[in-house]
């Protein structure tokens, strides 16, 4: 149990805070997450419903002060499984900085229309492109704007549409808006639509989902969805193609922290809650406070700006979240000269058309998420592109490949410019005449050899029989959205692993990325889910794929705990030989290689670093946060040094541990005015 968090098996944050305080950690961090074009989420425990009342009514004004849009939900009324329905509010409760209620992006958009005239729809296009806002959302406000009508019905008719999860019909269709609101596109249409808020004149924007307790009274299904959700948005709201300059709180009683129907109940995410620090006062980006300090207590702080697009910045943000950094990882990387070696001799034999499977175990905290996104890195430096599978949600993706194949692509960076995603590339590709022609002329070539990619290329080339919008029907193939609702039969399943063949030579020929490193993180979810061996056998067949040497010139690493990993070793025998006697096991699915190799297969565990290790851990991180917040003077550092080497053996409780402590020392001085 972590320092910072009440005994007695309660997640309720022992750094108390008042409402002013939060008021003023919040324009820190929207000051942080505006320079470093990142994101953050962030957890308040209420006392009562009085003062999370007064809480949201303050941190939403701090906001709108600070010249970002807000928007509250509250997750009473509007549960948080349901993405989709959840961004939709999102969309209709946007409250402008000069305004004190709701008005909504349309709200948003004739403003914008009013400040720029004719020229609003080709500002907004060049702003969008600087903030690589692209998709349905992006065009649909472009359409909106491009109409010089008071109303424009059509556009209105076309957005409503889309929000509702419908295609709206063919006159009042935009032609460019490819897809529609539902619960596998809302996460990346959220993450869009901070893209949108900054290309309309906007710093930012503040999503305060309040009354979260309510989360613990829904059924064991909706909790868990909702709590997956709410791990989704920790984890990957500011990954490839993320959300930029947005601060999303959750605000809830003491349901929301402690009990069985808790976060509790979801270990990762609580891990991830766990401060491990006592620090005072609580730095802007701590990821979890209770509003406990009286209200008249007095509070100011001097809010700080940073220089933009600062990465050590962005790194202190994820740092403090409990998340591993995401920028020039190697440079905290200690102990890790066995990996580069391990990298080099991996990517040696993939160069010769081979491939390449191991597993890195490690305990939760061990740094295993940190060694997976050091490889990730030395990568991209490789050119090569890093595909994340992350088992967070095994029970719903994992033994069907034809759904979990958007996931990949959507969780996957690329060594381009900007580092998007697959899916950003792919609307690049579809998106304009000449790019579309250069598509359909690549395709035309791999139809024309052998192999999975060719007969991947013949469907999609056959896709284009009669259909007048050649761009649309390539990008909805190539990123897998026809299959998603398709069952997990023998032919679907197929089709998916196809496409991701077709993928690999794309990049190849297209763009000259060479073969992938697939990173397969949190595998012991296969264990730890409460699934029976029958579905585990079913998820078992498509790691198969992965894992069993179909990929050529691939690189595929599983993160797993030790527990999980004898688990998996010691049923595997049996649930591959089943897998193998099926008829809808298909050749791709290399059980037999995959089942040898786990057994033959010697672990690379992650070391513990040592105790010199470890002091050199914490002065990397006190560089990484001069770098970023100026020089601290901190007169018993050494000791201090000492005492959490001594205190904390895992990476990353230590790293958090020292970046709070640097983060509530370097804002604690800015009260004194």
């Amino acid at each position: 149990m972590s320092e910072h968090l009440r005994p007695s098996g309660s997640a309720l944050p022992s750094s108390a805070t008042s409402p002013a305080e939060e008021a003023s950690r919040l324009e820190q961090a929207l000051e942080d997450l505006d320079s470093c074009e990142g994101a953050s989420v962030s957890l308040v425990h209420c006392a009562s419903a009085a003062r999370e009342r007064t809480l949201v009514r303050a941190l939403a004004t701090a906001a709108r002060t600070r010249k970002f849009l807000t928007a509250t939900v509250s997750l009473r009324e509007h549960a948080l499984d349901s993405p989709d329905l959840l961004v939709a509010q999102v969309l209709g409760q946007l409250v402008p900085p000069s305004e004190t209620r709701a008005r909504g992006l349309l709200w948003v958009l004739d403003r914008f229309y009013d400040d720029y005239g004719d020229d609003s729809a080709a500002t907004f296009a060049r702003a969008a492109r600087s903030y690589h806002a692209h998709g349905d959302l992006t065009e649909l406000c472009r359409g909106y704007l491009a109409t010089a009508e008071p109303t424009p019905a059509a556009e209105l008719r076309a957005y409503e549409a889309w929000l509702a999860g419908e295609h709206p019909p063919k006159k009042y269709r935009n032609p460019a808006v490819r897809g529609t609101l539902n619960e596998r596109t809302a996460q990346r249409a959220l993450t869009e639509l901070t893209r949108v808020v900054r290309a309309l004149d906007h710093r930012g924007l503040l999503v305060i989902l309040a009354e979260g307790d309510a989360i613990a009274s829904r059924t064991e299904r909706q909790r868990e969805k909702a709590y997956t959700l709410l791990r989704e948005l920790v984890d990957n709201f500011d990954g490839a193609d993320g959300a930029v300059s947005t601060r999303v709180i959750i605000t809830g009683g003491a349901a929301l922290f402690e009990g069985q129907a808790s976060i509790q109940s979801i270990r990762p995410l609580y891990m991830r809650l766990q401060v491990p620090s006592d620090a005072s006062p609580a730095p802007p980006h701590r990821s979890s406070t209770s509003l406990t300090k009286p209200m008249g207590a007095p509070f100011r702080r001097k809010i700080h700006a940073h220089e933009k697009r600062s990465d050590a910045l962005g790194n202190l943000v994820r740092i403090s979240e409990g998340l591993p950094p995401t920028h020039r990882v190697t440079r905290m990387s200690v102990g890790a000269e066995k990996l580069d070696r391990t990298v080099a001799r991996l990517f040696s034999i993939v160069k010769r058309g081979g491939s390449f499977f191991s597993t890195l175990v490690g305990d939760y905290g061990s740094g295993k998420t940190h060694m997976m996104m050091h490889l990730a890195e030395r990568a991209i430096e490789d050119q090569r592109p890093v595909f994340w599978l992350n088992l967070e949600r095994t029970n719903l993706d994992l033994g069907n490949p034809a759904r979990h194949f958007g996931r990949l692509l959507e969780h996957s960076e690329l060594p381009l410019r900007g580092r998007p995603s697959a899916l950003s590339l792919v609307q690049k590709w579809t998106r304009s005449t000449g790019a579309v022609a250069g598509l359909v002329e690549a395709l035309e070539t791999i139809a024309g050899e052998e192999g999975h990619a060719a007969i991947a290329a013949r469907k999609a080339l056959r896709g284009l029989e009669g259909v007048d919008d050649r761009g649309t029907a390539l990008e909805v193939f190539l990123s897998g959205a026809d299959l998603r609702e398709r069952p997990g039969d023998k032919t679907y399943r197929a089709d998916a692993y196809r496409r991701l063949f077709l993928w690999l030579e794309l990049l190849a020929r297209k763009e000259e990325i060479r073969g992938p490193v697939i990173l397969i993180d949190e595998a012991e979810n296969l264990y730890t889910s409460g699934r029976p061996p029958a579905s585990r056998r079913t998820s078992l067949r498509s790691l198969a794929f992965y894992c069993g040497g179909a990929l050529p010139g691939t690189c595929v690493i599983l993160g797993i705990t030790p527990p999980a990993f004898e688990e998996l070793k010691g049923e595997a025998r049996a649930l591959l030989e089943e897998a193998g006697e099926q008829e809808s096991t298909l050749e791709l699915e290399n059980v037999e290689r995959f089942r040898k190799s786990l057994w033959g297969l010697k672990a690379d565990p992650v070391r513990a670093l040592s105790r010199n290790e470890r002091i050199e851990l914490c002065e990397r991180i006190r560089r990484m946060h001069r770098s970023a917040r100026g020089r601290l003077d901190f007169d018993d550092w050494d000791d201090y040094v000492q005492t959490s080497v001594k205190a904390h053996s895992s990476p990353r409780t230590l790293i958090r541990a020292v970046v709070d402590e640097l983060e509530s020392r370097w804002w604690a001085p800015h009260s004194r005015r």
